[in-house]
């Protein structure tokens, strides 16, 4: 069972936790991060999520997922990043892009400089089915082609993307 914190509407902890599954009140909110790997090449780490998870199976998508009770928008990159993928999150190799709110979340956005081979990445089977390398061109053919899945923000990604190269 995971228990996320519940936050208000200005981003602020109430104190409350919740259980994931369950809906959410109105008004409630909790903590999502999603988490872009970037190489050199300005190339991004995308995963295809396993057939056998309840949303969006089989679907190509960024790495990330809900922080748990107690942990920060921080703590959840490093820990998501690691579990999902092996790779691990510092200081020196990461900055927070944007942060923005949802009907029931907020999101945090990474970048997470790193130029590891997909034959090193340690993938959380239960999570993740495959992983690889893409540029900006490919990505927008797989949202056009209904297998990646369509971020609204991702044009202003991109363009921090550019800028972090």
């Amino acid at each position: 069972m995971e228990i996320w914190d519940i936050y208000d509407d200005c981003f602020m902890k109430t104190g409350r936790t919740h259980e994931r599954g369950k809906p959410l009140a109105k008004g409630d909110y909790h903590l999502v991060v999603h988490i872009y790997p970037i190489n050199k090449k300005g190339e991004i780490l995308i995963q295809k999520r396993a057939e056998t998870i309840s949303w969006k199976p089989g679907i190509w998508a960024a790495t990330g997922g809900s922080a748990i009770a107690g942990e920060d928008a921080w703590t959840a990159c490093q820990r998501e990043l690691l579990e999902e993928l092996g790779i691990k999150a510092t200081k020196e190799n990461s900055t927070l892009a944007f942060m923005y709110k949802r009907l029931d979340h907020f999101s945090t956005v990474w970048l997470v400089k790193t130029d590891i081979e997909i034959k090193d990445l340690k993938l959380q089977k239960s999570e993740v089915a495959d992983a690889k390398w893409v540029t900006q061109k490919q990505l927008r053919k797989m949202i056009a082609d209904g297998v990646f899945f369509e971020y609204s923000y991702l044009d202003f990604l991109f363009k921090l993307i550019k800028l972090e190269k």
